[in-house]
């Protein structure tokens, strides 16, 4: 249906020409939560001020947040994201005096987040002040939406700003059978065309950004009735998916764009430093997994008549994530599909080598272990190619005259999320000695089994650059 995406004939970093039409901020999952159950001192509100500071900087037209504004779903945390947009943009006007559209809905913490968060259960500790400070309860959801935005709410709205369209779908809407595409077709007077429109709900529309193997996908209605709209382009979070990961942007009879998270990022799992999400960890890993919590990302685009442009933002270090994605327009565009075909692998440099050390470690579980530590340069991309996105690493065994690959592991460098100047400039790999071929009984060491490490860097594709390898004889 929608597949990762390409850049057509343009490509990552592209030159923009022409004039710009719009410029909007775009962030999702801020999770601002209340410690005490008051508006004031809610942790999250720095980041948040920091990044909508940085949108009035740009300009911006608009902001667009694509859910899970209050981590707990309490009243007071909503209210204080509220007061951190009038300090930023005092009657909505930014530091130029330019008028900023709020393109904001609700995700799941918001209205259910009550019921799932601690901190949230510590606040509301009596049925009165629950009733009265769940968003999700009665008609509290329209109560604080109007006293944090001052505006109504509205379970689907149509925001026009400077001649383009904004859909957004509050939480639970967009899995209502029917209901999006019922909303979409009322509006297509107003949607249809070459020219695009924007589109936010909390969930990703099933199959599309980072799909299959990312969580939190919706049902499946908001892509059945999004694909009737090729001008569609729609921003989702939940996932926390980073936006190093160009997965997150994709392209098919509509385009998808993954919105990563201010608060924290969720890396995917199936790496030695990583774990799935929502799955038991069965800490068999030697390394830690990455929480990311200090992972802070957003978005600007800016949209011209042949093309819009995303800048993918690292708020934790003031830097660019990545190259600007580079979208065509008008939205038709077959070979978009492709880039995962295309897309620049990464290179390790001429000369790179691979070390290997024998260490006393603590696997995942904090158990004490003989582990080997396999290290090699990180492939940053500084010099002007690609970035690597994570690592496959190879125990390569022969055994006597025969040769086979004895395990495989995957691996993130430690800041594989920040801006790549900021990254560590090199990677380890962990193996325990227990997983490691085994001497080969009391053969001569010269008859017996013979293993390297074998690394290779890849892009978020799975394209791998050449490999560079250290052997070991046991």
């Amino acid at each position: 249906m929608l597949a990762a995406a390409g850049m057509g004939r343009f490509a990552f970093g592209g030159v923009a020409a022409g004039d710009a039409r719009l410029c909007v901020g775009v962030l999702s999952d801020i999770h601002v939560n209340s410690c005490d159950g008051e508006v004031e001192g809610c942790a999250g509100v720095e980041m948040l001020e920091k990044a909508l500071r940085y949108f009035s900087g740009r300009s911006v037209d608009a902001v667009l947040i694509a859910g899970d504004l209050a981590d707990g779903g309490i009243g007071n945390e909503l209210l204080a994201v509220g007061n951190v947009w009038r300090k930023v943009f005092p009657e909505n006007r930014r530091a130029d005096g330019g008028k900023v559209e709020k393109v904001f809905v609700y995700g799941n913490h918001d209205i259910d987040g009550w019921r799932f968060m601690g901190n949230a259960k510590k606040v509301m500790d009596t049925g009165e002040k629950l009733a009265a400070q769940a968003i999700g309860k009665g008609d509290n959801r329209a109560k604080f939406w109007r006293g944090a935005f001052d505006e109504d709410y509205a379970p689907m709205y149509v925001k026009d700003v400077r001649g383009y369209k904004f859909v957004g779908v509050q939480f639970g809407e967009f899995d209502k059978k029917g209901a999006v595409a019922s909303f979409l077709e009322a509006h297509r007077s107003e949607l249809a065309g070459a020219k695009p429109f924007f589109y936010t709900q909390h969930y990703h529309p099933k199959d599309t950004c980072s799909a299959p193997w990312t969580w939190g996908q919706d049902s499946g209605n908001s892509t059945a009735a999004l694909m009737a709209f090729p001008n569609a382009v729609s921003f989702t979070g939940h996932s926390h998916t980073p936006l190093t990961d160009d997965r997150t942007l994709c392209r098919g009879e509509f385009t998808s764009v993954g919105t990563a998270s201010l608060k924290y990022l969720i890396p995917f799992g199936g790496r030695e430093n990583s774990r799935i999400f929502g799955v038991a960890d069965t800490g068999t890993q030697q390394m830690p997994f990455l929480g990311c919590v200090d992972g802070h990302q957003g978005q600007v685009m800016t949209v011209y008549d042949d093309r819009i442009v995303l800048e993918r933002r690292d708020f934790e270090n003031d830097l660019p994530a990545g190259p600007d994605w580079i979208v065509p327009l008008p939205a038709a565009s077959a070979s978009f599909a492709e880039r995962g075909k295309s897309a620049a692998v990464p290179q390790f440099a001429d000369g790179a080598k691979v070390s290997v050390a024998q260490i006393d470690g603590r696997n995942r579980r904090g158990e004490q272990t003989k582990q080997v530590a396999v290290t090699f340069p990180n492939v940053r991309g500084l010099d002007g190619g690609a970035r690597a996105f994570d690592y496959e690493v190879r125990v390569e065994a022969t055994e006597v005259d025969r040769k086979k690959i004895w395990m495989t592991k995957r691996v993130y460098s430690p800041h594989y999320y920040w801006a790549a100047e900021k990254d560590a400039e090199t990677v380890t790999c962990l193996f325990s000695v227990a997983e490691l071929p085994a001497p080969n009984g009391t053969l001569d060491p010269s008859r017996g089994t013979v293993y390297r490490f074998a690394v290779s860097p890849a892009n978020s594709f799975g394209g791998q650059g050449k490999t560079i390898y250290s052997e070991m004889q046991v």
